[in-house]
């Protein structure tokens, strides 16, 4: 019997326990979007800690003059010029405010799929925030870590442990970490993000090539020199003779994106590199394979945009920038009616940025953009950003990531970049230089929606991918 059999039948045996340990992490209430520090952040980090430790790793929390710490570790193979992989991970939580929740979100309750709106065939589901994004697939892989050493007493590869707990609110001190621990990240040949996704046609998605990079901010008009209330919300008859923030806010918003998505911002796309050849071929591939029905379902839509298909949009889903409202705040949004001029309103929103594009430049565009239109103010106010990233398709973890999906029977489809945004430019760029990927087998979705999930068996699916993909990229 091969070492990678009785690994997976180590796993089987012991599932039910692996299942308890990431309902007891999911339990782990961990948001970090808070005005305050939340003590359970850290407190969190903390059961990280032990829970590495507690399969022979060792560990220290990185901590910084503000903020929540990062989870350093490391679990050694005992073969000589063993490969070392970065196992990339986050621990903090989005806010739980989304009424459609069918559970408590800390929890960790196991419900039939059909109760949260999936198909019966996903069977039983761990439902709780952070179950997708991104506990489940940590603990996923700290189990499969566990049975590997439990069943053969090594790993095929060396592990470091890089999980933070500010990914929600922009990685802030990721360059710091990477700074300090700069000669232990060194020794590393990849970067993986376990990001199990399994598409509507039954194919394994990898996210290879690159993520896209992030400006959070806000837009803010309140009255001033310029006009508006200046002291308190009025009465609503005022505004026939006082400026109204709420409307010069939504005036200014209108000449930013147009209905078919097109970002107006004078300037904003000359530096953006067009699709080369090989990144068209893969977008091909993908719409190919894509099933629109199924895809409707999981989004819960019935229409794509402007009456569009997805597979024309595919191209700008995973390669185009992307400027987005989060939401907008002002006035009264209580019982029935309060009718006031509002002083103050706000949208929160982000760009996502990709080659070439870098924050700065699009800041000054931004700020350019609304005075030449009249909003000179319209305040911004930046709240985190970072740049994108880029991996080339040809590195090894690509390869052996396709190979550990065979071992399960699911071909792989290979995207030219993420289409979410992930500080993975600490490793790419200088002086790491390293690539950085992202994948896995496994059923799990919502991620920042109400009823997240994964289901049991698509953690079962994702433990012993993580196994196969460990020897394979051994193997490279």
């Amino acid at each position: 019997m091969s070492e990678r059999t009785k690994i997976r039948e180590h796993i089987d045996a012991h599932f039910s326990e692996h299942v308890e340990k990431l309902r007891d992490y999911l339990r782990q209430e961990s948001i970090s979007l808070l005005e305050t520090h939340n003590a359970n952040v850290d407190k969190c980090a903390q059961y990280l800690c032990r829970s590495i430790e507690a399969i022979g790793g060792k560990t220290e929390l990185a901590q910084f003059e503000s903020g929540y710490p990062i989870v350093f570790g490391k679990l050694m193979s005992k073969k000589k010029g063993a490969k070392t992989l970065i196992f990339y991970s986050l621990y903090d939580a989005m806010p739980v405010d989304e009424p459609e929740w069918k559970v408590d979100p800390f929890a960790a309750e196991i419900l039939d799929a059909p109760e949260i709106g999936l198909p019966q065939e996903y069977g039983k589901c761990i439902v709780a925030r952070c179950a997708r994004n991104q506990k489940g697939p940590t603990m996923g892989f700290i189990n499969a870590l566990d049975s590997m050493l439990k069943t053969t007493g090594d790993l095929p590869v060396n592990v470091i442990f890089n999980i933070e707990g500010e990914e929600e609110i922009g990685s802030p001190h990721m360059a710091a970490f990477r700074d300090r621990y700069l000669e232990e990240l060194k020794k590393a040949d990849t970067v993986w993000y376990g990001n199990p996704a399994i598409n509507e046609t039954d194919r394994h998605v990898i996210y290879a090539c690159g993520t896209r990079g992030l400006i959070a901010f806000t837009l803010k008009v309140k009255g001033g020199s310029w006009g508006g209330p200046t002291q308190r919300a009025l009465f609503a008859p005022e505004a026939a003779w006082v400026d109204e923030p709420v409307w010069h806010l939504i005036k200014a918003l209108d000449t930013l994106k147009d209905l078919d998505g097109r970002i107006l911002i004078d300037g904003f796309y000359e530096n953006v590199v067009p699709s080369t050849a090989e990144e068209n071929a893969l977008l091909e591939k993908a719409k190919a394979v894509m099933d629109e029905d199924r895809l409707k379902r999981r989004l819960g839509i019935e229409q794509f945009k402007q009456g569009k298909s997805a597979k024309e949009l595919l191209s700008q889903y995973i390669m185009e920038p992307l400027l987005n409202i989060d939401g907008i705040q002002g006035g009264y949004t209580g019982f029935h009616i309060k009718t006031n001029l509002p002083n103050t309103v706000f949208a929160k929103m982000h760009i996502r940025l990709v080659p070439n594009m870098t924050p700065d430049e699009i800041l000054s565009k931004l700020r350019s953009h609304l005075d030449r239109n009249g909003f000179s103010h319209v305040e911004i106010e930046t709240l985190t950003t970072y740049p994108w990233a880029q991996t080339p398709v040809t590195t090894d973890a690509i390869r052996a990531a396709i190979k550990a999906a065979e071992k399960q029977g699911f071909e792989s489809i290979v995207w030219p970049r993420y289409y979410a945004c992930c500080p993975f430019y600490v490793y790419t760029q200088p002086p790491l230089n390293l690539p950085a990927v992202s994948h896995g087998l496994g059923y799990m979705g919502n991620l920042h929606e109400a009823n997240e999930f994964i289901t049991i068996e698509g953690l079962r699916m994702y433990e012993k991918y993580t196994v196969d993909f460990l020897y394979e990229f051994a193997a490279t």
